[in-house]
């Protein structure tokens, strides 16, 4: 899991740096608007997404302790209110990221810039590890309900967990970095 999460964190890490070149106008800075307080609009409801994507990394964290003293109804309960706040995650996620290809069409149009672009493209690629996170939690909570874990052996909820801090980690730097370069 450390391996896979290291890679991710590459891809993280040559991201972000690609959306500051673009973003402080490295490479044609005459159609980069410069980083001034809104020269980029962010949906608002990137915001509410932050809030549920915390929570959903403090319900997945209880679920890891509630399996650690053997509660079964509480690690199924907590991964079940973490299932739901990745729906709702992807859900508050889906229209925000339809605001930005359309603020990206407009301003490439106008500028050629391809700021709106990029933001796209990191929003997207988050979300699209979201879904895969989602799928992996969805076989972790059936293997809860199926009484599979037990305080001994919970390798699948430990695993779940380190994901979701990662992209928890992963979208508060992502989304800070682009509100204060905005």
């Amino acid at each position: 899991m450390w391996l896979f999460l290291m890679s991710l964190a590459m891809l993280f890490a040559t991201s972000m740096l690609a959306y500051i070149v673009i973003r402080i106008g490295v490479f044609g800075a005459e159609t980069t608007p410069p980083p001034a307080l809104g020269a980029l609009h962010l949906p608002g409801a990137l915001w509410l997404s932050t809030l549920i994507i915390l929570l959903a990394s403090f319900t997945i964290h209880r679920a890891v302790g509630a399996i650690r003293l053997e509660k079964q109804s509480l690690l199924r309960g907590y991964l079940l209110a973490t299932f739901c706040l990745t729906i709702a995650f992807m859900l508050v996620q889906a229209p925000s990221l339809f605001v930005v290809l359309s603020n990206h069409q407009q301003l490439r149009s106008t500028t050629g810039s391809y700021l709106y672009g990029m933001v796209f493209f990191l929003v997207l690629i988050h979300a699209l590890h979201v879904v895969g996170g989602l799928i992996y939690l969805m076989m972790v909570l059936l293997k809860a309900y199926a009484g599979r874990y037990d305080h001994e052996r919970y390798t699948g909820v430990r695993h779940a967990a380190m994901y979701w801090h990662f992209l928890d980690i992963v979208w508060l730097v992502m989304f800070g970095t682009m509100v204060v370069l905005r």
